[in-house]
């Protein structure tokens, strides 16, 4: 549902509240003959306003799960006024969905940087260890990503449905399936391919998630040097050393 105004005549005059697009500058064109001035303004505004409250949202849904964050503390903590979510997003749902699809989207763009992007199908046992790495250096950066499947993954629902379909099905399939060919090849130990998601999934995720908690018991799990050490100890207690095949074929 969208709270701007029908009559764009009144714009200058109504809430600014209502439409967070409105600008009262007299619309000129530039030397270039473009659109207004004004207009590609409002547009910056508003996809700045966007991101923010994308933003926000990821922290209130990470914190308080779907049902216990409100709309008004994600206005709150993105520094604009509610009736800008309706503008931006249909419905809270809508707005959660879009949160989701962002942190997603952050945790791909972070594996890409990182080189690691489709690796561990692609690169062997080289590819698979480079993912590891890259999604714990992710889950450091990202913990409401863990948080927030820790709200909807413990219950079925039309949420969990939608992730699982839009985003966390494929790459279960690609972890899995990059696992068992590793593991016939005999380059990795004989574990059950949907034991190592899970068991990569949580190991890779705990120490960012219970951060607060790691700070009380005097150590900062969001340091980089102990995001590369868990790094380090998460390919050696999943990959363990290099096999006997792998050791002859590296002699060569």
């Amino acid at each position: 549902m969208s709270t701007v105004p029908t009559d764009t005549s009144t714009t200058t005059t109504s809430d600014p509240t209502s439409d967070p697009t409105s600008d009262v500058e007299p619309a000129t064109e530039d030397v270039a003959g473009s659109a207004p001035v004004p207009a590609r303004r409002r547009q910056e505004r508003a996809d700045v306003t966007r991101e923010a409250l994308l933003d926000a949202a990821l922290h209130e849904f990470a914190a308080h799960g779907f049902d216990g964050a409100s709309t008004r503390a994600i206005a709150a903590r993105a520094d604009t006024h509610q009736p800008q979510i309706n503008y931006h997003f249909a419905s809270k749902e809508a707005l959660w969905q879009a949160a989701v699809d962002h942190l997603f989207g952050r945790l791909d763009d972070l594996m890409r940087a990182h080189g690691a992007f489709g690796a561990e199908v692609a690169d062997g046992r080289a590819g698979f260890e480079r993912s590891i790495r890259a999604f714990v250096r992710a889950a450091a950066a990202l913990p409401e990503l863990n948080r927030i499947m820790v709200h909807e993954a413990t219950a079925d629902s039309d949420r969990l449905a939608w992730i699982v379909a839009r985003h966390t099905s494929h790459r279960f399939g690609l972890i899995t399936g990059a696992w068992r060919m590793l593991r016939a090849a005999g380059e990795v130990a004989d574990l059950d391919e949907t034991v190592v998601y899970y068991s990569l999934i949580g190991a890779a995720s705990l120490a960012y998630t219970n951060a607060p908690e790691a700070r009380h018991l005097g150590h900062d799990t969001l340091a980089a040097d102990f995001v590369e050490r868990h790094a380090d100890a998460l390919v050696a207690m999943l990959c363990g050393p290099p096999t006997h095949s792998m050791t002859i074929e590296g002699n060569e």
